[in-house]
């Protein structure tokens, strides 16, 4: 009798016809690390494991790996079994179409096998490419709205057993959806932004405090950093983006809001959940948006850029700001959005203008991270 492990799953498209996938056999871990390798970028390349999961691999005619998925599924409990696609993969270097429908398929097979109720993948918001496979595998990306709404007061559990909450810049994605989710209006989206923001703030001033000011006046003049801040740098993408003839929405980062929180309370430090602003064209490609995302993010940045070195180097007089805090909030949002060009901070000015332009991007690093050195020394 075979076992649901080692069963053999057929491919789903024409164009894979010659692929097969498997459970990866004894011995075959460095051929499928050395694909994802080829797969992902250096920062993917660090989470990648298979450590106490399964992994699903898809083969050629010689039986070589052209192609994995790694999965589990949890146990059972009052919310039911839940499967977890945790990295999806095709060799770049074999010139096959489809191993990530077949490889999507067998892992739903796998998962009914298990007897998972739902199944779930985090996907980056400028994944393109693994949003479209999914999605036409009956996933479909859920806000934490959704969320609350599917699980109720068991969410904290669900985000536990998926990952989830400490990753920003990315979206949950889970199969069955019960409809196709409606896109947020810009406005909400960014009200939600701005309030993940603010609260995180409130965090930080009240961990560790800068101004002498009562809390009135740190509550005022964080709302206006916020508003300010986000504010101007929005604007500034979306006019660029306008002459770049993009369509931009706007995702909040609602599951970063576990690390960024952890950090708040921990040591004091806002990690800015700035959003990511791309494409909502239908059948967008990133590769292909790339250098028009780039150049919209450069105008927020420089944006940034400029409001923190003015927070630094400016002392205003006047008590009606804390302007302690006003400081502290620019030098990190600049640290942030323009140094880090690298996951997890996903979706950043410094990630986009990174992958537009390295050049411009070190250029950018440097005013970003220029705040932050001026004040300590």
């Amino acid at each position: 009798m075979i076992r649901p492990s080692d069963q053999t799953h057929s491919p789903s498209t024409a164009e894979a016809a010659t692929v097969t996938v498997r459970a990866m056999h004894e011995g075959e871990e460095p051929q499928v690390r050395a694909v994802a390798t080829r797969a992902f970028d250096p920062f993917d390349r660090l989470l990648f494991s298979t450590r106490g999961r399964e992994t699903l691999v898809a083969v050629d005619g010689d039986d070589r790996v052209v192609g994995g998925v790694v999965l589990h599924a949890t146990s059972a409990g009052r919310l039911g079994p839940l499967g977890i696609v945790h990295f999806i993969f095709a060799d770049p270097e074999v010139p096959v179409r489809g191993i990530g429908t077949v490889l999507r398929d067998a892992a739903d097979a796998r998962f009914a096998e298990l007897g998972c109720v739902e199944t779930s993948a985090r996907i980056d918001v400028t994944n393109s490419a693994s949003q479209a496979l999914h999605r036409a595998g009956g996933y479909r990306p859920t806000t934490a709205t959704d969320q609350l709404r599917r699980w109720g007061w068991r969410m904290p559990l669900r985000w536990l057993q998926a990952g989830t909450g400490f990753d920003p810049g990315m979206q949950l994605w889970l199969r069955p959806a019960p409809q196709e989710p409606t896109a947020p209006a810009p406005g909400r989206a960014l009200a939600v932004t701005a309030a993940l923001n603010l609260l995180l703030l409130a965090l930080v001033a009240w961990r560790a405090p800068r101004s002498d000011a009562d809390a009135l006046a740190v509550a005022g003049t964080l709302l206006v950093t916020v508003a300010v801040f986000l504010g101007l740098r929005e604007a500034a993408i979306r006019l660029a983006a306008r002459r770049e003839r993009l369509q931009l929405g706007h995702v909040p980062w609602s599951n970063g809001l576990g690390l960024a929180g952890l950090l708040a309370v921990a040591v004091g430090v806002w990690f800015p959940l700035t959003g990511s602003s791309t494409s909502t064209r239908p059948g967008w490609r990133h590769d292909r948006e790339a250098a028009a995302l780039g150049r919209s993010h450069l105008a927020g940045a420089l944006v940034v850029g400029a409001l923190a070195w003015t927070a630094v180097l400016v002392e205003p007089t006047g008590g009606w700001l804390a302007w302690d805090e006003v400081r502290r909030a620019a030098v990190m949002l600049a640290l942030f959005d323009l140094t880090l060009g690298f996951p997890p901070m996903i979706g950043t000015a410094a990630r986009h203008v990174r992958t537009w332009s390295p050049w411009t991007w070190g250029m950018l690093a440097l005013l970003g991270a220029g705040p932050l050195l001026t004040t300590l020394l």
